[in-house]
């Protein structure tokens, strides 16, 4: 039974395509996110201000919602397998150029800021190539929502791994190592992205287009709210992870190696989340899923914001990172049910949007207030709660978005 599990669980790296892409994206990400943690450690290391954290945080999540819809229109005029082969270049030259500046210790506000505008740059051109890639290279439609799955498995898996190791090399070795970590991870994506070979797109107006996408949403209601959704989530919940230096320094009394911990614990709880969703083979109880996700994760979050025991922090914290994944990622794995194709680049784009972009709303707006109240607790406290009482209003919407996107599906045949 255990085997038939794994293989349901893992069923769409059947296809040689996305089994390539999918181990060539675990092993680049854990790169990526021993960069993201040294990059933050660093930041409130020589600064001691959560401001400074949020601004660079800011620095490289705004671009997300300003230059995703160029992102968008890209990913559907020109190939997605070479958009992505020219963003991991890009962010592979930064990653050395930061591994260079650490070992001349020259590191200051300004570097790290713009080092991250460049990679939110480059992320903004990436997110919706990628999230709409998996279309490409999944030719069974039946696994559709196994891939997306997967590939959400594939972030969390290096959300739990990468900080570990990122703890671990920054207290036993040191910070230039971790940007050369994440230097080297590119070569596995780069590669396996060469080994992979797509059809031609069909080209479209940008303008124009980016208009259609926008209509699209504004009369399909049941797309709109998962939108929404993943947007209210992403700005109440996800800037937890931006200030998680001031919960490792100053409330938990730790160093980089609990910094780790802590944020390994949050990807532990994404990564069940994950293996669930992977493991799921029908669309049916997903939008109760999505609800209760709303709903749990906003009071774990205001519950840890409030907590000032380690021991606590842990549990919550993998609740916390399990409802955030689920809400998101069953959203995607619906809206990529529902969509049309010929629009997926540029609604997955306003996905990106509302995923990605609004961290950096959240991140400048709740440094700015933990600045000036001296505390990031009450800051988080009323951001759970926000996402919670959004998740009853999700609720009470429910019958009628129901009844709506099961008209579209049933006409996909999916079920």
């Amino acid at each position: 039974m255990r085997d038939l599990s794994l293989k349901n669980t893992f069923r769409a790296l059947t296809g040689r395509d996305f089994r390539y892409y999918f181990f060539g994206q675990i092993v680049s990400l854990i790169g990526t996110w021993v960069q993201q943690v040294a990059l933050s450690w660093i930041a409130y290391r020589i600064t001691g201000s959560a401001l400074i954290l949020g601004l660079v945080a800011f620095s490289g999540q705004i671009p997300m919602l300003i230059a995703t819809p160029l992102g968008g229109f890209l990913a559907d005029r020109y190939s997605k397998r070479n958009i992505l082969l020219c963003t991991q270049v890009v962010e592979m030259l930064v990653a050395i150029t930061l591994s260079v500046v650490a070992w001349q210790q020259s590191f200051s506000p300004w570097i790290l800021i713009t080092a991250s505008a460049v990679l939110g740059l480059s992320g903004a051109m990436e997110m919706p190539s990628r999230q709409a890639f998996i279309t490409e290279i999944i030719h069974d439609s039946s696994l559709l929502s196994n891939a997306i799955a997967l590939n959400s498995l594939t972030f969390n898996s290096a959300r739990l791994v990468g900080p570990a190791i990122a703890g671990l090399t920054l207290a036993m070795f040191n910070e230039p190592t971790c940007f050369a970590i994440n230097a080297i991870s590119y070569i596995a994506s780069i590669s396996t992205l060469l080994s992979i070979h797509t059809g031609k797109p069909v080209r479209t107006r940008a303008v124009g287009s980016f208009i259609e996408a926008l209509t699209y949403l504004r009369h399909f209601h049941p797309a709109r709210w998962l939108i929404s959704t993943v947007a209210v989530t992403s700005f109440c919940v996800a800037p937890f992870m931006t200030f998680m230096p001031v919960y490792a320094k100053d409330i938990f009394h730790g160093g980089p190696d609990l910094l780790g911990t802590l944020l390994g614990a949050s990807g532990s709880g994404a990564l069940a989340a994950s293996l669930y969703l992977a493991n799921r083979k029908s669309l049916h109880g997903l939008g109760n899923r999505i609800v209760l996700a709303c709903l749990v994760g906003g009071l774990a979050s205001a519950a840890f914001a409030y907590n000032v025991f380690l021991t606590l922090a842990l549990p919550l914290l993998i609740v916390s990172g399990g409802t955030f994944i689920m809400t998101v990622t069953s959203c995607n794995i619906l809206l990529q049910s529902l969509v049309p194709e010929h629009l997926r680049g540029r609604l997955m784009a306003i996905y990106t949007m509302s995923f990605i972009g609004m961290l950096p709303l959240g991140s400048l707006i709740y440094g700015s207030l933990a600045h000036h109240i001296g505390s990031v607790k009450p800051v988080f406290i009323i951001a759970g709660i926000l996402s919670s009482g959004y998740g009853y209003i999700l609720m009470k919407a429910m019958p009628s978005l129901r009844q709506a996107a099961q008209v579209v599906l049933s006409k996909k045949s999916v079920v």
